[in-house]
């Protein structure tokens, strides 16, 4: 393909897709698109490098120009306003979606209850010189690997998924260093003040996040937006049940000689409203599974809204899973993580562009006439940009 007809389509899908000029994207983002217009036109393929059959910005400069290896500057200098035109897409995207919800019927808001869910993952680098580069325990092999840390807030309304917030975690020697816990905590702070400029409420928006995010900072946080939240519990949480306080770990040694009903299949559970000293009344749902091989497992959910019964916070943390099958697309089909950009800015802007990428994959999804998984939506828009076709809907 041509360097024209690159630019052409590139600018052509977007501008399509969102129903908006690029150039104001550009401009709201805050890229000084009057220093130079012409490279800013340009900014618009590495955005799309996901898409493309090209890896890094190199083989986009061999194949298609050498001017493009000035966006290097751009990309390590202004990984905020890469920031910046994410929210400008994801924020309003979900508030579109929220309040689509509430017009809705009661049959579809219960298909289509909109769902956060936060979690993070890992990506294994191998190069040089890498700023802020950190040793990290990958769960999935069991050992620790060289890397980044990404950690990713999605949004779940039946099929369609996108994400609405995306951070790299710093390590300790970096001067903007915060636990993944802290920024969580304040990505929901922003949520809460843009939620009250609209006017608008999330007491019918669920999020849920496993163990690691459930710490006092962060529920506090949560029952301030007036969110319904489902998650696990660790060991250090203290409960207050029948006149004592009880860790998880207590409460399933004291309830296992109750009475338990039917959950799933294999799996049984307990229901109990409990209190917290900070999170006040809540409900924990003990579950107990048999595995193929006999063992038996017990595990405890917690959720803040007293009207949840068992399917319904069983249901909900189930539905954690959705955010480990985006991190696989991601990985697999954008890229997520391939990159061997060395300087921090760089790197940070990458991850925002394979942000941007899924908003657009979710925006695609959501305007066909049916329903096709991530990978063959990828296919189709990596296609159009193989052919010399301009985009059509």
């Amino acid at each position: 393909m041509k360097k024209r007809e690159l630019k052409k389509n590139s600018s052509s899908f977007i501008k399509r897709l969102l129903n908006k000029d690029l150039r104001i994207f550009v401009i709201q983002a805050g890229f000084p698109y009057h220093k130079s217009p012409h490279l800013y036109q340009w900014l618009w393929v590495f955005i799309l490098l996901p898409f493309l059959p090209e890896d890094t910005l190199n083989e986009l400069s061999d194949n298609h120009g050498k001017e493009l290896r000035c966006l290097y500057q751009i990309i390590e200098k202004y990984p905020h306003s890469f920031e910046k035109l994410v929210c400008l897409l994801a924020i309003p995207l979900f508030f579109e979606l929220l309040e689509e919800f509430n017009n809705s019927s009661e049959t579809k808001q219960s298909r289509n209850r909109i769902q956060l869910i936060v979690d993070d993952t890992k990506s294994e680098k191998f190069g040089h010189c890498m700023e802020f580069i950190h040793k990290l325990f990958d769960c999935g092999k069991k050992q620790y690997v060289m890397g980044y840390n990404y950690v990713f807030v999605i949004v779940v309304s039946g099929n369609f998924i996108f994400p609405l917030h995306v951070g790299l975690w710093l390590p300790k020697p970096h001067p903007k260093h915060r636990s993944k816990n802290d920024m969580f905590s304040d990505f929901i702070a922003d949520l809460e003040s843009l939620v009250a400029d609209r006017n608008q409420t999330l007491s019918d928006v669920e999020i849920t996040f496993d163990s690691a995010y459930c710490v006092q900072k962060v529920m506090k946080a949560v029952g301030q937006t007036e969110l319904r939240c489902v998650t696990k519990p660790d060991n250090n949480h203290k409960f207050e049940f029948n006149g004592q306080k009880l860790t998880p770990n207590e409460l399933i040694e004291m309830v296992k000689d109750g009475h338990w009903k039917y959950l799933a299949k294999g799996q049984i559970y307990q229901r109990l409203s409990v209190t917290h000293h900070r999170y006040g009344e809540v409900v924990l749902l003990v579950r107990r599974k048999k595995l193929k091989n006999g063992k038996i497992i017990h595990d405890v959910l917690l959720c803040n809204r007293s009207f949840y019964t068992a399917q319904q916070i069983n249901t909900c943390y189930l539905k954690r899973w959705n955010i480990e099958v985006q991190f696989k697309y991601y990985k697999q089909h954008l890229n997520l993580g391939k990159t061997q950009f060395r300087k921090f800015g760089a790197i940070q802007s990458a991850l925002f562009c394979v942000a941007f990428a899924g908003i657009l994959v979710a925006l695609y999804c959501r305007q066909l006439p049916r329903f096709i998984t991530f990978g063959k939506a990828v296919k189709q828009i990596m296609s159009f940009f193989a052919s010399n076709t301009v985009y059509q809907e």
